[in-house]
């Protein structure tokens, strides 16, 4: 596992490393302290982004256009004329 110090994750991941310190302060990447010197894992914000990722709650695909489509023919069944 690499190790990288703050300002080396913050650069490489494009985010302020204000950001990083906060998330850092709030418990939410993993790191360790080293005789004082803050390292985190350089997979650190990958691993909180994957960990927290929210996966869309819409019908959008054509699989759930299809699921709405059975649904509403099981709620309103066919009367015979």
């Amino acid at each position: 596992m690499q190790l990288l110090t703050l300002p080396k994750l913050a650069a490489r991941s494009g985010w302020p490393e204000s950001r990083v310190r906060r998330m850092v302060a709030r418990g939410l990447l993993s790191h360790i302290r080293v005789n004082g010197r803050l390292l985190l894992p350089e997979t650190a914000i990958e691993d909180y982004v994957a960990n927290h990722f929210v996966a869309a709650a819409g019908r959008s695909t054509p699989l759930g256009r299809l699921t709405l489509a059975v649904e509403r023919k099981t709620l309103i069944p066919e009367t015979d004329q």
